[in-house]
């Protein structure tokens, strides 16, 4: 019933940096801004509308911009799995997390705003929920415990 790759499997290591994600997918999620972030350094975070996501029976896309990554041509890509996910798990909501923590090579601010920007607009039938970025959250996910519930990637341009 789902569809997954060996790279859901096994982890290859590139030397070349890549736009990386984890899909996960979540009986519930839930986040909540706890502080605006001072890391990494001149992060300027977002006007805080909302502190808090809630989603259930959802896919979760923590996703990580790297320099270099040119996200007009990777997010599609991106938006092409979190599809499969969805025809996979018959689920169609989506919360877009941003998340630094994946890499030590960050493509600037504007860069990682665009592409979660574009994410969100790409995948609009998923009814998609934005976390805020530039802020340290607390973290509430309850992960279905299946095959392919949880999912590695790396775009390259």
């Amino acid at each position: 019933r789902f569809s997954y790759t060996e790279e859901d499997v096994a982890f290859n290591s590139h030397p070349a940096y890549h736009m990386k994600a984890l899909l996960w997918h979540c009986r519930h999620y839930s986040s909540k801004v706890k502080e605006l972030a001072n890391t990494p350094a001149g992060i300027k975070p977002e006007s805080l509308d909302n502190s808090s996501t809630d989603s259930q029976d959802c896919i979760a896309i923590f996703l990580t911009v790297e320099k270099g990554d040119d996200v007009v041509s990777i997010v599609p890509k991106l938006v092409e799995d979190v599809r499969i996910m969805s025809r996979d798990t018959s689920h169609k909501n989506v919360v877009i997390v941003p998340f630094a923590h994946l890499s030590s090579n960050l493509a600037p601010q504007d860069v990682a705003l665009q592409a979660l920007n574009l994410l969100q607009e790409q995948l609009k039938e998923f009814n998609p929920k934005r976390v805020h970025f530039g802020s340290d959250k607390s973290l509430l996910l309850d992960v279905y415990g299946h095959r392919g519930a949880v999912r590695f990637r790396e775009f390259t341009n």
